[in-house]
């Protein structure tokens, strides 16, 4: 109701005002002294807009949490039982292990019911009210984990027990012993067998998980992650009614490429060319997991979308920077290139 209050005297009252003010300055050819006042003027206004603007959008954000906040408060009260990690356990390694693999364009899987339904339904409500993303870009916003102290209680309690235990702990595990042997085969295009042998057994891990929030305008073209991640998780957040359109795309990549470098690379600027390999159907519950090499990938949410709001949670795998900087220097230095930031 108040968003619609504020568009709506953005719309019939201010609005208005500054097209009248601009057309008279247009229309009026006064001399520079009258124009320089108008233009003043209009300066003055539209620093009282955005600051009233301003108020009415916290406003705004505080009646959001409170609504959010009481229509949750009785989740607040069952949690103790239903954050068991023991079942959840269970259920995620049986799902990961069932799930079927694909080699093509990459190694990848698509883990449906990767969580317990009540779990999921428990991680869907504690996402936080969409007015409090960052909302610096107004298509592409994320909600970074190490942000979790700002974040209501149960967004809190629900989400550092889902990636501190249950990604940490379970999920990531789980599929990188799955990809054991893709695993390996990442790193042997580094530097061989035997090198994917050793950097395969270093450490790995999750980092970087993030609540993504992307609406109808969104378009991230073909890309791999930054060198450093060896697989990409992405659990679909989807709601009740949310197309499975919007999903992920899995591009084949038509020729060789090197990907180097710890920032987002695109094929396309190496000059090869990206073809839709398959599309993942963005389903609730559902989990698509796979290996950073030998094809892109991307998503797209566009301008015409039916979907308003489309939830994801990301986290990449990786191995331990220091194990595998040391174990990079028994290579030659073009390939230790590859890797330049490596922390």
């Amino acid at each position: 109701m108040l968003g619609r209050l504020v568009y709506q005297r953005l719309r019939r009252v201010l609005l208005p005002d500054f097209r009248r003010l601009w057309t008279r300055d247009i229309d009026a050819r006064v001399n520079d002294l009258h124009l320089e006042s108008r233009v003043k003027e209009i300066q003055l206004r539209l620093a009282a807009t955005q600051s009233e603007l301003s108020l009415l959008r916290a406003a705004h954000r505080r009646l959001a949490l409170r609504e959010w906040t009481a229509t949750r408060a009785p989740l607040l009260e069952t949690l103790g039982s239903r954050l068991s990690l023991d079942r959840i356990r269970t259920h995620v390694c049986n799902a990961v292990a069932n799930a079927v693999v694909h080699t093509d364009p990459t190694t990848y899987a698509v883990i449906d019911q990767v969580l317990p339904p009540d779990f999921y339904d428990l991680l869907s409500r504690a996402i936080p009210p969409s007015e409090l993303f960052p909302d610096r870009d107004p298509v592409k916003q994320d909600w970074e984990m190490e942000e979790l102290d700002r974040a209501p209680e149960l967004t809190r309690q629900v989400w550092s027990f889902f990636d501190d235990h249950v990604v940490r702990d379970v999920l990531a595990p789980a599929i990188f012993a799955r990809f054991g042997a893709a695993v390996v085969g990442h790193y042997a295009e580094t530097g061989g067998a035997a090198f994917g042998r050793a950097a395969a057994e270093i450490p790995h891990g999750p980092v970087a998980g993030r609540i993504q929030l992307r609406r109808p305008g969104y378009h991230f073209r073909p890309h791999l992650d930054p060198k450093r991640v060896v697989i990409t998780g992405l659990l679909y957040l989807a709601r009740e009614g949310d197309s499975e359109d919007y999903g992920t795309q899995l591009f084949r990549v038509n020729g060789a490429f090197r990907h180097s470098g710890m920032k987002t690379f695109f094929p396309e600027e190496e000059g090869v060319t990206c073809d839709v390999a398959c599309s993942v159907p963005f389903r609730a519950n559902a989990l698509l997991a796979f290996v950073n090499s030998g094809a892109a990938h991307g998503a797209t949410l566009p301008a015409d979308a039916t979907l308003d709001e489309r939830y994801t949670f990301q986290f990449y795998i990786k191995p331990n920077d220091g194990k595998l900087k040391k174990l990079l220097q028994d290579l030659p230095e073009e390939i230790r290139a590859e890797w330049k930031g490596l922390a």
